[in-house]
């Protein structure tokens, strides 16, 4: 007993150390068949190919967070865009999205041409000559008749006849000079010269559902209670300007020329 009391913790701590060693070779016997169980699974997982995984629905969630859609503030969109209602004259309603110039519609455009044409012969190097202009303020559009000589300016001044081709009392062509231009032109009895000079436009405005046909250069339209002005048109287009804020907008000609 004496030895025992002096050397206990000895005694404790070999048989410590003596379980330890037998966890340990108990743990190694039990590793020892784990590889070989472990083998059928593992060969059969090498030879059975992977099934790929179906990323389309990731994929396009990714794009629309990377590529979101653009916010449109404008349109018919009524969130940031209230419309006006109107009453048409059978008591249905309508919705105006625009209004002013942004509603107007060419519906058709008319062009007026100048023309000149070689009529007959008068006679000692005299040639009656037919004119028309629309642009001219005092007799637009109206078909008249003058007399004309070789170099020498004529009343309408649209023109001076420069050369007299075939017999000068019965010529088959004169060569005119067109002074705005500065071109020269061959005319004949049956071939006249045409040039635009002025331009007629229908137009329509729907948020008041009505037209407005033969407008006119200068002409001037009231949209939505202001005041427009027509201050140009071309073969394509039309112009007008507003009277309260001097801004010109232009409507073109959809259809055309």
């Amino acid at each position: 007993m004496e030895f025992l009391k002096r050397h206990y913790e000895k005694i404790i701590l070999c048989l410590v150390l003596l379980g330890l060693a037998g966890a340990a070779m108990w743990m190694k016997a039990q590793m020892t068949p784990v590889p070989e169980a472990a083998a059928p699974v593992l060969s059969r997982s090498k030879s059975a190919p992977l099934v790929p995984i179906n990323q389309v629905t990731d994929q396009l969630a990714l794009a629309q967070i990377t590529n979101p859609p653009p916010i449109i503030l404008s349109g018919e969109q009524n969130l940031f865009n209230p419309v006006t209602w109107k009453r048409k004259p059978n008591g249905e309603l309508i919705k105006i999205f625009k209004s002013g110039p942004e509603a107007l519609t060419v519906v058709d455009i008319t062009t007026n041409y100048t023309i000149v044409s070689y009529d007959r012969s008068g006679g000692s190097n005299i040639y009656v000559m037919t004119f028309q202009q629309h642009a001219d303020p005092a007799h637009p559009g109206r078909k008249r008749t003058e007399l004309a000589k070789k170099d020498e300016k004529t009343k309408s001044g649209l023109y001076i006849i420069r050369g007299i081709k075939g017999a000068p009392e019965d010529p088959t062509d004169l060569d005119l000079e067109i002074p705005e231009t500065g071109e020269t032109v061959s005319v004949s009895k049956d071939k006249p010269y045409m040039h635009a000079d002025s331009y007629i436009a229908d137009l329509k405005y729907d948020p008041e559902l009505r037209t407005l046909p033969k407008t006119h250069v200068n002409d001037t339209m009231t949209l939505d209670g202001e005041v427009y002005k027509v201050v140009e048109i071309t073969g394509n287009s039309v112009r007008v300007q507003s009277s309260k804020t001097t801004k010109v907008s232009e409507i073109k000609w959809k259809q055309g020329p």
